[in-house]
C-alpha cells in the first residue's frame, strides 16, 4: 500500500511539472527576444529583359561562413515563392552570409539576352554578408547583377 502511494505521488508531481512552460508561449511569432536579432530580406524580381513572369525564386540561404555556403551547410533557408517577396529570419547577433537565387523559364532567348548562364534555366546568384546585431531588425533588399 505504501508503495503505491507513492507512485500516485510520482505520476501526478510529473503530471503537474511536465504541464508548466519554462517559457511563455508564442503561437504567432511576434514577441521578439532581446538577446536575437531580425533580418527581413526584400527579395524583388528584377524587371530587364525577361518579363517577371518568366523569373522564378528559387533559393534564400543563410550560413556562418562562406565555406558553408559554398557547400550547402546552411543554418537556415526559406521556403521561397513567387508569390512572397519579404522574408523574415531570426538569428543570434554575429555575422552571417546569404545566397539568393532566381532562374529564367521563358522561351528562346529572352534569358540568354537577360544574363542567364546558358539561357534557359540557366541561375543567377546574390551573395553578401550580413551582420546580425542584437535587439535590432537589418532590411536587406537583394540585387542580382
Amino acid at each position: 500500500m505504501n508503495s503505491l502511494i507513492k507512485y500516485l505521488i510520482v505520476i501526478l508531481l510529473s503530471l503537474a511539472v511536465g504541464c508548466q512552460p519554462d517559457t511563455p508561449v508564442d503561437p504567432d511569432g511576434t514577441a521578439q527576444d532581446p538577446d536575437i536579432g531580425t533580418v527581413e530580406f526584400d527579395f524583388p524580381v528584377p524587371l530587364r529583359v525577361a518579363p517577371a513572369s518568366g523569373i522564378r525564386r528559387i533559393d534564400l540561404s543563410i550560413a556562418k561562413t562562406t565555406y558553408d555556403l559554398y557547400r550547402g551547410d546552411f543554418l537556415i533557408s526559406a521556403n521561397v515563392s513567387d508569390k512572397e517577396r519579404v522574408y523574415s529570419f531570426k538569428l543570434v547577433p554575429g555575422d552571417y552570409y546569404f545566397q539568393a537565387g532566381i532562374t529564367c523559364t521563358c522561351m528562346g532567348d529572352t534569358c540568354l539576352w537577360d544574363g542567364f548562364p546558358g539561357g534557359r534555366l540557366g541561375t543567377k546568384w546574390a551573395m553578401d554578408r550580413i551582420t546580425i546585431i542584437k535587439g535590432e531588425k537589418l532590411v536587406k533588399k537583394i540585387a542580382f547583377n
